[in-house]
């Protein structure tokens, strides 16, 4: 104990030793050599850390074993502290602090060998630079292929819509002809065309929808979409339901959105469409809408029959229906429409309704402010 007390005591000192250059016989030149020597090897083992620690300042965030980059900077900061004192003891004989900042170098990089061996199967299984290019070559060509099927379904979907929708169309016709030029037809027979009419019609819908599914994709650039406007678009086609139905319907002034406005007013069409289907006494619509941050949101309100809660997880499904046909028309696809357009958006659909009480649909999109704000910041 008293000997590691001395050590302390005297951990600067250097009279009992000679400085290096007075032990045995060094030339200037070989002196010079390992004085030069010394302190370069402590340069770089001084500047590896400093760019190691560097690195994992600006990447500490996506790096994994970041202890290990530590404990390796500190590993070779030591080794060159001692390269270092070596070149100093040539004219500063320190042997105790030397021993002493030797044997720190020792612990931390047994600490280091220990840490690299715990980390050992883990770094294992990252996946080499190779492997990586290879798993990028690997995807951009999964992703080149499902592309391509993805054209492929979507002509095909086209030209099967098309080509159904025309004997569909003649069967609908025909059964008129057939109704118009028969006019002493019995009930039972009449009750038959019309039925086939009707189903020639709910498939017609049906194709319709599936063809406006499938063709919905990203909007392409962005631009400003006045919400107001893309509503105006989809009451005009409602028109006649609204008239129908004498709905009432108050839109207030909403914010404007980034995105398609084909889309957009497609979207409000099957949502208003859906409150006017499923109201059992005169509809009253409310659209309203605020900026939440960077999000525009906007909110469908309708007094109609509701949705009850275990069946509100189900409604963005593809032909999910609620109801039967013969209570209220419709192919089962007009959510999923509207919830795709919010996808390709980047935007969400979400509802909230009770059962008698009507339903409320809230959607969220970019905002257009959001952009005009990127603008501004650009131009000065």
């Amino acid at each position: 104990m008293n000997e590691i007390i001395e050590f302390f005591r005297g951990l600067f000192s250097t009279s009992e030793w000679p400085p290096r250059w007075k032990c045995g016989y060094w030339s200037d030149f070989h002196g010079s050599l390992y004085i030069v020597s010394e302190l370069l090897i402590w340069t770089a083992y001084f500047l590896i850390p400093l760019i190691i620690l560097n690195y994992l300042s600006r990447k500490k965030a996506s790096l994994k074993f970041n202890r290990a980059y530590v404990y390796f900077a500190a590993f070779i900061l030591l080794c060159g502290s001692t390269h270092f004192l070596d070149a100093l003891m040539f004219w500063v004989p320190m042997y105790r602090l030397n021993a002493l900042i030797r044997t720190a170098t020792a612990i931390v990089s047994l600490l280091t060998v220990y840490h690299l061996v715990k980390i050992l199967p883990q770094a294992f299984k990252q996946k080499t630079n190779i492997e990586l290019e290879k798993e990028i070559q690997r995807r951009e060509e999964a992703e080149r292929k499902l592309e391509e099927a993805n054209k492929e379904l979507e002509a095909f979907v086209y030209i099967a819509s098309h080509d159904l929708q025309e004997p569909l169309r003649k069967i609908k016709i025909f059964t008129t002809m057939l109704m118009d030029s028969n006019t002493n037809m019995l009930e039972e027979d009449n009750a038959i065309m019309a039925k086939i009419s009707g189903s020639a019609t709910r498939m017609q819908t049906m194709i319709t929808d599936v063809l406006a599914l499938s063709t919905i994709k990203e909007p392409g650039e962005a631009m400003e979409v006045n919400v107001n406007a893309a509503i105006d678009n989809a009451l005009a086609d409602l028109e006649i339901k609204i008239i129908e139905k004498a709905a009432v319907i108050n839109v207030e002034e909403l914010p404007s959105v980034i995105g398609n406005e084909g889309y957009l007013s497609q979207l409000f069409l099957n949502l208003i469409g859906n409150a006017l289907k499923f109201s059992q006494v005169q509809p009253v619509i409310n659209i309203t809408g605020e900026l939440i941050g960077n999000k525009a949101r906007i909110h469908v309100t309708d007094n109609g029959i509701g949705i009850a809660e275990q069946n509100q997880h189900k409604i963005f499904d593809i032909f999910q229906r609620l109801n039967t046909k013969s209570a209220y028309e419709g192919s089962g696809i007009g959510l999923a429409i509207c919830k795709k357009i919010t996808e390709v958006h980047n935007g969400t659909i979400k509802v909230k309704s009770k059962p008698g009480e009507g339903t409320t649909f809230t959607i969220e999109l970019p905002a257009a402010k959001t952009k005009t704000e990127v603008l501004n910041r650009v131009t000065t």
